[in-house]
């Protein structure tokens, strides 16, 4: 489909394998055939920024939600990343209202933003699992 790329070779002459491996900063995850049996079972949380440019309303920042059943998105922007919270009770009640089930389990990255006192508790008192990934590592969500 492309013309004109160079082929890449794996053979690492010159450079041992262990140093090259030990290189990558990022591997792929398989993807997995393997999916939640009804709405709200699981929702993919993330948040990206900052931006260079920041959008049209001076948002640098957005949070991003996937239901894992239904690969339905939602994205909310942010001028501050501790606005995590807020907007994620706001998802919660706006989803739950919606579709009349409750979010029983919320997958994030390991990353800091989601771990105050106030988002842990909140997430306890209203029986919401919460799993996590690895910080800065892309998972697909949906095929």
């Amino acid at each position: 489909m492309v013309t004109g790329m160079p082929k890449f070779n794996m053979n690492h002459e010159g450079v041992c394998q262990g140093c090259a491996t030990g290189k990558h900063t990022k591997g792929t995850f398989l993807y997995s055939e393997s999916k939640t049996i009804n709405i709200l079972l699981l929702v993919h949380y993330d948040l990206s920024g900052i931006f260079p440019v920041t959008s049209l309303g001076g948002y640098p920042y957005y949070s991003i939600f996937v239901d894992d059943y239904l690969c339905k998105t939602w994205i909310y922007f942010l001028k501050r990343k501790d606005e995590v919270f807020e907007w994620f009770q706001s998802f919660k009640a706006l989803v739950e209202n919606q579709i009349g089930k409750k979010i029983k389990m919320l997958r994030t990255d390991n990353g800091t933003k989601y771990e105050s006192n106030e988002f842990n508790n909140f997430c306890r008192e209203a029986s919401i699992k919460r799993e996590t990934t690895v910080t800065y590592t892309l998972s697909r969500w949906c095929r």
